[in-house]
């Protein structure tokens, strides 16, 4: 049986027939509809028009109905626009070291680059929760939000594939999703009184002890 192949933001696997490559795919499929509304909202944008859910959909070759099942607002589609233009960014952040560094050390750039991005970013971040946080997937499967996040994170451990077993990479995957972000810095500040520095101290820690509870040696 072949073992399970990790990508960004999706599992593919492999061994029980088609099956697994297929559910792989139409993960995949889903993935690139939503990041291609995206990314034509941003060029619309950037072109200095402010565009309808229908004008993008129509830009991005996708149906309106499709669109407008990711996206019910223009509003909600042109924040979700605007903080996808820092995915670049955050890329390079997360593979900024040596090939063979460690795993706490990838994870530890994430959380002061996600934590710089979210001070930046704030008011597109609460409208974003504004948008979502009352809605049902979109579909099985596809929740409400993009999945950014995930994505960086998984990016970050990507080395310990192989190392670990699927279910506990998911589980640190997960865990250290929740350490970080605006949700975090949210609760850290306004509940825990906390100011930016020591966000950012509590979120670093908490990661590292994520990381060093789940890999070996």
């Amino acid at each position: 049986m072949l073992a399970p192949v990790r990508l960004y933001g999706t599992h593919v696997t492999l061994g029980s027939g088609e099956v697994g490559v297929k559910m792989a795919s139409r993960d995949n499929q889903k993935r690139r509809t939503r990041r291609a509304l995206v990314a034509a909202a941003g060029r619309l944008i950037a072109a200095g028009r402010r565009p309808s859910v229908a004008e993008v959909a129509d830009a991005a070759e996708i149906s309106r109905r499709t669109a407008y099942r990711y996206f019910p607002s223009a509003e909600q589609l042109a924040v979700e626009a605007a903080l996808d233009a820092t995915r670049h960014g955050m890329e390079l952040s997360i593979d900024a070291g040596p090939v063979d560094e460690p795993v706490a050390d990838r994870v530890d750039r994430l959380v002061e680059a996600l934590q710089r991005m979210t001070l930046e970013n704030e008011t597109l971040l609460r409208q974003m929760i504004r948008f979502t946080v009352d809605r049902e997937p979109i579909e099985p499967g596809v929740p409400p939000r993009p999945s950014r996040r995930l994505e960086y994170v998984e990016r970050a451990v990507a080395p310990l594939q192989g190392r670990l077993a699927e279910d506990e990479l998911d589980r640190l995957t997960y865990a250290l999703a929740v350490v970080m972000g605006i949700e975090s810095t949210l609760v850290l500040r306004d509940i825990c009184g906390l100011d930016a520095e020591e966000i950012l101290a509590v979120q670093r820690w908490a990661a590292r002890a994520l990381v060093r509870s789940a890999v070996p040696g």
